[in-house]
């Protein structure tokens, strides 16, 4: 596998681009699952509750496409 295995929750259909560091996950995506933030298959615990963290950690690797909507505009 060529990239982080973590998927967004964007539709479920985007991974992460970054490079594989450990168990398939990028080292951003595997700190985060040390830190118990997402669990082994990539999914965001329920209890984080910190909404800015859980943007963080969804978003990141993710490249929008000129189509996406973010916020009050299109990229």
């Amino acid at each position: 596998m060529d990239r982080c295995r973590f998927r967004t929750s964007l539709g479920g259909a985007l991974f992460c681009q970054d490079t594989p560091y450990m168990e398939g996950f990028c080292k951003f995506h595997f700190q985060a699952m040390q830190n118990g933030e997402i669990n082994e298959n990539g999914i965001l615990n329920e209890r984080l509750a910190d909404q800015d963290r859980r943007r963080e950690i969804n978003y990141h690797g993710i490249h929008p496409t000129a189509g996406d909507y973010i916020g009050d505009e299109r990229r």
